[in-house]
């Protein structure tokens, strides 16, 4: 009987203190500020203090198909990754609740000595689920990914995905 009024209230509040996707600040940036096919967020992790910067961008792959990619790298002189890779490695990001397969690679700024991570969806039927995603909501979408959840915003996606050319001919 002792040990149950000691180890419950031990779980409970070891249940309530671990977070779990837990992001601390966010600052949006949206497609209709940006105006340049991208949209962000600023933001730090309750885990790490050292802010972060998680894009969006509307651009064409290799092949010529447009499509949206995802960039998360450091806001201070800090790599994400550290080489720079062609092969794209599989991970998974959630959108709205909705799992997606993700292609993932690292890429160098072609300014600086610094590397960061590119995203992609890996199955046309993912790219279909996060551009549609995109262009029917009307709040942010909660994306979770690297044990982060971020509220990335949607305002101006439309005009920027319809803008962007479509796929080349």
């Amino acid at each position: 009987m002792n040990i149950a009024k000691i180890f419950i209230p031990l779980f409970v509040s070891i249940f309530f203190s671990l977070s779990s996707h837990a992001t601390g600040f966010q600052m949006p940036f949206s497609w209709a500020e940006r105006e340049n096919g991208s949209a962000a967020v600023i933001y730090t992790s309750d885990y790490d203090n050292d802010p972060k910067y998680f894009e969006s961008e509307i651009s064409h792959s290799r092949s010529g198909q447009q499509g949206i990619y995802f960039r998360n790298y450091y806001v201070e002189d800090m790599n994400t990754c550290s080489y720079e890779s062609s092969l794209p490695k599989n991970t998974t990001m959630i959108f709205s609740g909705q799992a997606v397969k993700m292609l993932s690679w690292c890429k160098k700024f072609s300014d600086t000595d610094r590397y960061y991570l590119e995203l992609t969806p890996a199955t046309e039927r993912g790219d279909h689920y996060v551009i549609n995603l995109f262009k029917v909501a009307i709040l942010p979408i909660e994306i979770m990914y690297d044990n982060d959840t971020i509220s990335f915003p949607v305002t101006g996606f439309t005009k920027a995905w319809n803008s962007a050319g479509g796929n080349a001919i």
